[in-house]
């Protein structure tokens, strides 16, 4: 099994007051740019809301400086803990819920037909090198609108789940603007085919920390709003610290 569907990951009410706080926040760095949240009846793809941001992302350094605020803050960070993402993780992996560590909770705002921020084929072990053994990390990705190929649903190389992070490199990146990359190498990447998976909001598509996968490109007209989060087993002799334990003693 490659990767698993769970529905109803996310609570509505949790989504929502997220929705209101990235309100908040857009009008704390551009006082007046949006509107209260009961102007935005359709939420996440209300078509004023979503022309709103697009015009606001116009401005490279005022969207960067939201963006990061919205990784850091509290209403983000809690969405893990209130909808119980842990079990999820814990059930697909089949590991002790309490030997996990959380490695981050990421919002992700994908617009229409944008290069810039879009990932190659990648391995999400690849970034922290936590665990060696795959099976030891989940991914939960999980989009605030129904996905699908048109707005770029996630894609993945089922077949490639097993794989260690050895089978990626470091990419040189772009502008300041322009995430560093560390992209699976082509040979192991022609080993597979890759498939579009369509998971509808507050769902979550779970696999693990070292398939091959990448978002597809949103040729839509609205953005794609997602959430990812990453579980490792902390409690494992393939896990970082306890790798660099073994090495560091002497013989």
């Amino acid at each position: 099994m490659s990767f698993k569907i769970y529905p109803d990951s996310i609570k509505e009410t949790h989504s929502n007051n997220l929705f209101r706080y990235i309100l908040k926040v857009c009008n704390f760095y551009k006082p007046n740019s949006f509107k209260s949240f009961e102007d935005y009846p359709d939420t996440w793809i209300d078509k004023n809301f979503i022309s709103s941001m697009i015009n606001l992302r116009k401005s490279k350094a005022i969207f960067s400086s939201i963006y990061d605020t919205i990784q850091l803050s509290n209403e983000l960070q809690k969405i893990p803990f209130e909808n119980n993402f842990e079990d999820i993780a814990s059930d697909f992996l089949k590991i002790n819920k309490e030997n996990f560590s959380l490695r981050s909770i990421q919002f992700r705002m994908d617009f229409p037909n944008d290069s810039r921020n879009s990932y190659g084929w990648h391995q999400d072990n690849a970034y922290d090198e936590y665990n060696v053994n795959s099976k030891n990390g989940a991914v939960l990705w999980l989009p605030l609108v129904d996905t699908n190929e048109n707005n770029g649903t996630l894609e993945i190389m089922p077949g490639s789940e097993l794989s260690s992070f050895d089978c990626s490199e470091r990419v040189s990146s772009g502008d300041k603007y322009r995430s560093e990359q560390i992209l699976v190498q082509k040979k192991y990447l022609d080993k597979y085919k890759s498939k579009s998976v369509d998971v509808k909001k507050n769902n979550s598509l779970v696999t693990y920390c070292g398939i091959f996968h990448r978002s597809g490109a949103n040729v839509s007209d609205h953005i794609r709003f997602t959430l990812v989060a990453r579980y490792n087993n902390q409690l494992s002799k393939d896990y970082l610290f306890f790798r660099n334990l073994i090495t560091s003693e002497p013989s």
